[in-house]
């Protein structure tokens, strides 16, 4: 065999060595680079997702300024304080009577009263305490007459109201000022001071 035919021989022999050698390099970069472009691709993903996650508890957590110095506003308005502390002071006032000469207090039978609505039959019951005021002792009981006339002047006053005068708080207020004008006109001695309306109810 000549020297020519023998390094055809080995150049042939060397060329499937070298292939086999450039195919496993390119399989290898390829490898390579999807690993890189997978890697990259969910590390921007996650680093997107993670930072929009973080940045809505931020948000969440900071007051909107707008509101909050509203709402401080608000709170701190002396107007506002003082129209409610007017409005709690004026039922107050309604409701409480006028007690100081009171000595004893007279409890009376519960009213049942026929109102004077025209559109349907409404009854009224209520329990009403009276202030006296007097020397007596706290166990001496109060005169029958005395307490029957008392009765008898209020239910002239309560048989002629509605149920839309009594059921508001203006209502109320006036018709204790009724109630006390009707006792004091019943009795001079004792005197009647003061009206406790200590249960009320309007069967509607």
């Amino acid at each position: 065999m000549s020297e020519i035919e023998k390094e055809n021989v080995v150049a042939s022999a060397e060329a499937p060595a070298e292939k086999k050698k450039g195919g496993k390099k390119i399989i290898l970069i390829a490898v390579i680079a999807v690993l890189l472009l997978g890697g990259g691709g969910a590390g921007f993903y996650f680093w997107r997702v993670a930072g929009a996650e973080a940045a809505e508890p931020e948000a969440a957590k900071k007051p909107d300024k707008k509101s909050s110095s509203k709402k401080d506003a608000e709170d701190s308005d002396p107007e506002k304080e003082s129209d409610t502390k007017s409005k709690k002071s004026g039922l107050l006032d309604n409701s409480i009577p006028e007690d100081e000469d009171v000595k004893k207090v007279v409890e009376l039978p519960p009213f049942i009263v026929n109102l004077a609505d025209t559109d349907q039959a409404r009854y009224l019951r209520m329990t009403v305490s009276l202030g006296v005021a007097g020397e007596g002792g706290e166990k001496e009981k109060p005169d029958q007459l005395f307490m029957t006339r008392v009765r008898n002047a209020m239910l002239a006053v309560l048989s002629e109201k509605s149920s839309d005068q009594i059921l508001t708080v203006e209502g109320k207020t006036k018709l204790r000022k009724e109630l006390l004008q009707a006792a004091k006109a019943a009795s001079e001695e004792p005197e009647v001071v003061a009206i406790y309306i200590t249960d009320f109810i309007v069967q509607l």
